[in-house]
């Protein structure tokens, strides 16, 4: 318990807390059922992406292209369902169509990083750039709203409903089980595996796991499975929700720093190849609800990013005093001893 309540996840969590009940005596409506199925649906999709940016920065690297790759995974997956007919697909289809596109590009993100040696930015910013002139010129550049029959009733399947004080209603996707599921895997993965491990320490230190036997690249391959298959998911689930495929869709295209901080507030500035599947998961839930409720409360759009970052710095300062704090007392025992 002791080490919980010291720990950079319940420095945001309190932060999350604080931000819920500032804006509940602002806007009491925000405490209501309705806001939070609201910000359930609204988090469901960047918390998918916040997970595959997240195995990248454990490996200590950086991925400019996953959003653009499950945009185009999922895009190309519905393009060629709608165009030659396959509307009464399963779901489960889909998603392997989806799932396989975007880890054939992850694992060109892999060739690049792992065996070419450039640096991850520039290589997946490259793939980036690559991938949005890719799909309007040989893809396809029209709206697709007609989905396959199985991708609508995913995206229209509700656990529960609820109403705002206005009567406006709020429903409670079925889609956000599959997100806590994603969550649980990879904690359980990150958390109690060897393969765990070994990403922990690759992204501490690659030359040292290099030494200490620890097949690096070999891992490296795994993790950008991994983050291929979390990436064609979340594109499914976007356009599931949004009951439409875009080439670009604006909403998570260009987002990408977004879920960058989401990670970075859920494991403390700075701490080298520490994230956590709950800090991550937290970092998401408090971008999200303070992007949802400064609409609800009037805030003009263009505060929206100024308010955010004073938040996003709020929370790193919070857990580098506290960092601070535990070296100081560690520092003392030393000392002591």
């Amino acid at each position: 318990m002791k080490k919980i309540w010291k720990s950079s996840q319940f420095a945001l969590f309190f932060l999350l807390a604080a931000a819920i009940l500032i804006f509940g005596v602002i806007n009491p409506d925000i405490l209501s059922a309705a806001s939070l199925y609201s910000l359930a649906r609204t988090c469901a999709v960047p918390a998918i992406f916040a997970l595959a940016i997240m195995v990248v920065m454990i490996l200590g690297e950086l991925d400019m292209s996953f959003c653009v790759i499950g945009a185009f995974g999922s895009y190309a997956t519905m393009y060629f369902l709608t165009s030659y007919g396959y509307m009464d697909v399963p779901l489960i289809v889909i998603f392997l169509m989806s799932i396989a596109v975007s880890v054939a590009l992850q694992l060109v993100n892999w060739v690049l990083i792992d065996r070419m040696k450039m640096q991850s930015f520039i290589a997946t910013l490259g793939m980036q750039t690559f991938l949005k002139g890719a799909v309007l010129a040989f893809i396809g550049s029209s709206y697709i709203y007609t989905l396959p029959t199985a991708a609508v009733g995913f995206g229209s399947t509700y656990l529960a409903t609820a109403k705002y004080a206005s009567g406006v209603e709020s429903q409670l996707p079925a889609a956000i089980l599959l997100t806590l599921a994603m969550y649980l895997a990879l904690h359980i993965v990150l958390e109690h595996t060897c393969f765990g491990r070994k990403l922990y320490a690759i992204g501490g230190d690659a030359d040292a796991a290099k030494r200490a036997g620890i097949s690096v690249s070999h891992i490296r391959f795994s993790a950008f499975v991994i983050v291929g298959v979390i990436c064609g998911i979340g594109g499914v689930v976007h356009n599931s929700l949004g009951r439409c495929s875009l080439p670009m869709p604006t909403d998570l295209v260009g987002q990408e720093l977004n879920g960058i901080a989401a990670v970075v507030l859920g494991r403390g500035a700075a701490q080298q190849a520490k994230g956590t599947v709950i800090g991550t998961l937290l970092g998401v839930l408090l971008l999200q609800f303070i992007s949802n409720n400064l609409i609800m409360i009037g805030v003009p759009s263009y505060y929206q990013d100024f308010v955010t970052g004073i938040i996003i710095f709020v929370g790193l300062i919070s857990q580098s005093y506290q960092r601070k704090g535990r070296r100081g007392k560690l520092r003392k025992k030393e000392a002591q001893v």
